[in-house]
């Protein structure tokens, strides 16, 4: 079962990260391997959702839970990746935020034999993405 993990150091706010991060209707902005976000049903921090992933447009069910300015716990119910994706966020100095990105998923039916390739093609995304998440946060409100 692959295990991959990222992560950087954001010079922002902690709301200002949380902002960024837990704005999940985003999370293609950032997440290029999500095409698009459909949410099912909200009951206060869980969310029930369906994306579209850029790859053949696989639909993945997914449950959220927002752990408010601390954590956000991705299930990967069903589709092309099944397990659980974490986004971490820590204050380690005054306005510096760590976000971390940890994934612990496997790859159903024929896409066991692909796991290397695949996982590969996420852990080069989680990079970006921390990176494209990074320059968000770092903007100010007023920037475009």
């Amino acid at each position: 079962m692959p295990r991959i993990e990222g992560s950087i150091e954001i010079k922002a706010t902690k709301d200002r990260v949380w902002e960024v991060i837990s704005d999940l209707d985003h999370e293609p902005d950032y997440w290029w391997g999500t095409k698009d976000v459909r949410n099912i049903s909200k009951d206060g921090n869980t969310i029930d959702r369906e994306i579209t992933q850029n790859f053949r447009n696989h639909k993945i069910s997914q449950k959220v839970i927002l752990l408010p300015k601390d954590e956000i716990e991705i299930s990967y119910l069903k589709g092309l990746t099944e397990g659980v994706k974490f986004l971490k966020l820590e204050t380690i100095g005054e306005n510096i935020q760590k976000v971390t990105a940890k994934w612990d998923v496997h790859y159903p039916g024929i896409y066991v034999l692909l796991s290397y390739f695949i996982s590969r093609h996420v852990r080069k995304g989680t990079t970006e993405a921390l990176v494209r998440i990074k320059r968000a946060s770092e903007k100010t409100p007023d920037q475009s």
